[in-house]
This record gives C-alpha cells, structure tokens and sequence, in this order.
C-alpha cells in the first residue's frame, strides 16, 4: 500500500499517553467502543481532450470536524490513478477535501460529509492543463450590493467566474510584477476604501490607480473562482455610477438596502422589495454584457410609495420561465447567503470571513456547482443546501 505520512494539529504522543494513563488509573476499565474504518479514496483525472494524469501526482487530504480542521494526509497517486486513504474514524458531519497542485494550479473541486452508515467516501478530483487564451472567460453572476448613507454609500460586489474551455486559464504576465494576470478590474470614478472579504488572500490581487488586477487561475467550469470585494462613494443624490468589465457578463443582479435610495436607468429593470436575512432591499436585474459593455445607472431617493414584492423562489424551474427569476433564484442561493451574510452589512473596517467557515462557504459552493452542472438531484440539493445555511448561521449568531 502506498505510503501515508500524517500530520496533526492536536496535542503530541507523549500528552496523549500520559491523559490516557491518568483516566485508567481513575476509572474502572471497561472495553472501548468499536469505530468503524472508513477508506477515503481520490480519483483524479485529465479533463484536457487526451491528456494524462502525470504519475506519482502528489495528492494531499484534509479533514474538518465542527468546521476545524483536525488533520491533513498527504501522499501519491497509484498506477490506476487513484489513492487510498486508509485508517480514518470520521464522525457524523464530518468534511474531507482532496487537493493536488498541477503546473503551479491548485486544484479542489470535490468536497464530502460523512453520514453514517457509509462504507467509503469517494473524492473525485480533476486537473486541467493550462493555457492563456482569454476567450472562454466570462463573468456567469455579479452580484452588487448598495448600502449606508448620508455622505457615503457602501458598494459590494461579488462575481462567480467561469470557463467555457478544456484548459485552465492562467493569464498573461504583468510586466511590473512578474505576475501572472488573469481579470482586469476598473472601479467607478471616485471610488475608494478598496476592501477585499479575506486578508489572507489579498497577495492575490494588485492593486492599481482605479481598480485591481486578479491572479486567481480560472479553472474549467461554470463558476470556478469567486471575487467580493467593496469601496465606498460619496453619495449625492442622482449620481451616476458606471461598471465596465473585460469579460463578458452572464447576469447582474444589485440590492439596494439602504431605505432612501433606489436605482434608475436604462440598464437596470427593477425586480421589486426582496426580504433578506439583513432585511428588505429593493432588487434589480441586468445584462447579459459583452466585454467592455457598460452598465451603468443613478442612485436615486428611494420613492415612498410600497414597492411590489420580487417573485418567490420556489420548485423547479418550469418552461417560460424568464431571466429575471432565474436571476433571483440565483442571488437567494448564492449571494445572499455566501456573500451579503459576511461582510456587506458590516462596517467597512471589519473582521474579515472567519476562518473556521471556510469549510461550510467551501461546500457550498461545491454543492451548487454539482446541482448547476446536474450531478445532485433537486430534492437532495435544497435539502443539503438547507442544512448547510442551518449550521452557517449558527456559527455566525456564535461570532456575535
């Protein structure tokens, strides 16, 4: 059997024997439950054209339990492609995540949870090989979240990135940096206060005079990479506000909730009151976009007349349905729940995305892009999905 090397972040061998020790001492003995071994295997393939699953791929495992992580696996790829992890005692809820690292590419596209009464969890990863031809990228969901007021506004915005083709994307070279550039993001004229959700993640953007370069490499898929960032914007009212972005855009979907403002302009149709789990905010739709098509709009006074509630998101898509509720299934699924719950109704200087959520934002993500893609049936999706928000708002009303 391939060899396994284990690393823990809990208290060393000597610790353990010696607690051990001192409870038998204390207490009668009695035999331990029996746990049960479940085999943990990874299964990578090529998914460019005809290419090959180079040998000996290093594989790395991690596991999460109560939204830590408890314990990291590393090891290699077998002849057959696959590697097993053997040995493990997971609990209920427990998550695994598979991780290789291809041509300088990280990739971990499956996530498991144990139930019980599983005989082995199955991790199914896949690598691509690369390239820097833009022309499969596209920006599938941006999401805009306006809120504040008085003499400043607060602009959220969170982007799901996809890839059309067979090769991940890796982007060109910046000549200043030597790093390699794969989205070009231009901010309003104004902007300021540029805030990323996750300090730890901010090596990978490159901040410019107005707006930032990405370096994240975007991966095959119908959104593969993820983006929130915010800035804020002296208000004044009938201001207008311009986005232009170097991909084209599927979809955008903007909230505003803050009560005295509301949007106008061609570019934007209005979906109606929407009720949030940070309260009511008025939603509007736009797009498709090509690349460097402008969307732009003017930040009004909010009428104060009732506005007609958004269509509610129920059952399954049916024949005729239109792209304004599509879009607002999209943004309750996504948005509102991975992104706006964080950070957008935070101030500006606030804690960043605790960490030990990642593992939930993770499975999440990993979850809506099976049910996107058809692997998850509909019934299992919301029911999954519906535990998994249980269980992220539960960690957040700790955080508080």
């Amino acid at each position: 059997m391939t060899h396994v090397s284990r690393i823990t972040h809990h208290i060393s061998r000597s610790t353990f024997a010696l607690t051990l020790l001192a409870l038998l001492l204390a207490t009668a003995w009695s035999p331990l439950p029996q746990t049960d071994e479940i085999p943990v295997i990874v299964e990578v393939i090529n998914g460019t054209g005809d290419s090959v699953v180079p040998e000996s791929l290093p594989i790395t495992l991690h596991t999460f339990s109560e939204m830590e992580e408890t314990e990291t696996y590393t090891g290699t790829l077998s002849a057959d492609n696959t590697f097993h992890f053997d040995g493990l005692t997971p609990q209920a809820g427990d998550i695994f995540v598979a991780r290789a690292v291809y041509q300088d590419v990280t990739y971990s596209f499956e996530f498991a949870a144990f139930e019980p009464g599983q005989q082995e969890i199955a991790l199914p990863l896949t690598i691509y090989e690369t390239t820097d031809d833009p022309s499969a990228i596209q920006i599938t969901q941006m999401h805009a979240f306006i809120s504040g007021g008085g003499n400043l506004i607060q602009v959220g915005e969170y982007c799901l990135v996809g890839n059309t083709g067979d090769r991940t994307y890796v982007g060109v070279e910046d000549a200043e940096t030597g790093q390699r550039v794969t989205l070009n993001f231009s901010l309003p004229d104004g902007a300021q206060d540029l805030h990323f959700d996750d300090v730890e993640v901010q090596d990978r953007f490159l901040e410019r005079v107005g707006g930032f370069d990405d370096t994240e490499p975007i991966p095959p898929g119908n959104a593969t990479v993820e983006i929130l960032y915010s800035y804020q914007l002296e208000y004044r009212e009938g201001m207008p506000v311009e986005r232009v972005f170097e991909a084209p855009v599927a979809s955008v979907v903007i909230l505003v909730s803050a009560e005295e403002l509301a949007l106008e302009g061609a570019g934007v149709v209005s979906g109606g009151a929407m009720d949030t789990q940070m309260g009511q905010a008025l939603s509007y739709t736009a797009g498709p976009l090509a690349a460097g098509e402008p969307l732009a709009f003017t930040v009004v006074a909010r009428p104060q007349t009732a506005m007609p509630a958004a269509p509610a998101a129920s059952g399954s898509p049916s024949v005729g349905r239109n792209a304004t509720q599509e879009i607002s299934i999209g943004l309750v699924a996504v948005a509102v729940v991975v992104a706006a719950i964080y950070w957008m109704w935070q101030a500006p200087t606030s804690a960043s995305i605790p960490p030990q959520a990642r593992p939930l934002v993770e499975t999440i993500a990993a979850l809506d892009a099976d049910f996107n893609a058809g692997r998850v049936q509909e019934e299992a999706y919301r029911k999954k999905r519906q535990s998994l928000k249980q269980r992220l708002r539960a960690l957040f009303a700790t955080e508080e």
